[in-house]
């Protein structure tokens, strides 16, 4: 069965930079390297979902610009249809600059440009699809728009809420699964009124009976899980983080297409925590998205989920 997968997201150019530590408040820190990555957390999700096999169309927004440019070669390059996306004059692509420090953690700063643009009205021609790939990095109303049409027609709708900030109750209960790095989840459940310290806890607090949630805890630290009324813990691979750019995807990636193979979820998260763990060990978020043989190599170091 060939996967169909639909990501409605964003795109964004990361200058990312090795540095030494990160920069205190009026410190000038050398970077020991500099070098261009395409990423947005859109953007992986789609190479991440090519590379292990599916069928990927792409709705986003770019610049007219040279990024732009690059980021629709790019999709062609990867087999991906990207007819959907729209290369608007008058805003520019979407620029990250990622500081990564030695033990491989990643800080950010990001200018959104053409992302913000993507309007709902972008997401009124949706083809069909197994799973919908969402996150937090476009206008909430058209992540809304995609999500009530594919959950309408049957379909996994998952996002990774990365910025929670925009994250809506109505998106949230569009939701299949929702997939956080442990900080987005303690922002989502702070903003109700809720401080949880143990992750899995975390976890069963943002599940629902119609909605999973994962709480991804990092690529060397693993990730808990919740279905509704169960949850659990997987231990992640022994592996030593490079660059954690790009893990985030990688994850959502393998637990989605796990998911839409029916896979239950201890074992689609111990998927997804393969290819966070692969995606860990190479530096640039593109390089380090896995196919399903580097994934399946991650998966034989791995014990069972708990």
């Amino acid at each position: 069965m060939t996967v169909r997968a639909l990501v409605v997201g964003s795109m964004v150019a990361d200058l990312s930079f090795r540095v030494r530590k990160l920069p205190e408040h009026g410190e000038i820190i050398v970077a020991d390297e500099m070098r261009i990555f395409r990423g947005g957390k859109g953007y992986n999700h789609a190479i991440a979902l090519a590379r292990l096999g599916c069928e990927v169309t792409m709705v986003g927004a770019v610049g007219a610009d040279q990024f732009g440019d690059g980021f629709l070669a790019a999709l062609e390059r990867e087999g991906i249809d990207s007819g959907r996306v729209v290369q608007l004059r008058g805003a520019a692509t979407a620029v990250a600059a990622p500081l990564i420090t030695p033990d491989g953690d990643a800080a950010y700063v990001q200018h959104p440009g053409a992302n913000r643009q993507l309007a709902p009205a972008h997401c009124a021609d949706l083809p069909d699809c197994d799973v919908l790939a969402l996150q937090g990095e476009v206008p909430a109303a058209s992540s809304e728009q995609a999500a009530k049409v594919i959950r309408r027609r049957g379909g996994i709708v998952l996002l990774d809420p990365t910025p929670p900030e925009e994250i809506t109750e109505e998106l949230l209960a569009s939701l299949t699964v929702l997939c956080a790095h442990e900080i987005e989840a303690t922002a989502l459940l702070a903003a109700r009124g809720q401080q949880l310290d143990d992750p899995v806890e975390m976890a069963r607090a943002l599940a629902t009976s119609e909605r999973a949630a994962v709480v991804r805890l990092g690529a060397a630290l693993g990730a808990t899980w919740c279905d509704g009324s169960q949850a659990g813990f997987v231990e992640p691979p022994p592996v030593t983080v490079i660059d954690s750019t790009g893990t985030g995807g990688a994850f959502c990636a393998a637990l989605a297409v796990a998911m839409v193979e029916g896979m239950p979820l201890p074992e689609a998260v111990r998927h997804g925590c393969a290819a966070a763990a692969y995606a860990a060990t190479i530096q640039g978020a593109e390089p380090a998205l896995g196919t399903r043989e580097e994934v399946a190599a991650m998966l034989e170091l791995m014990p069972a989920a708990t």
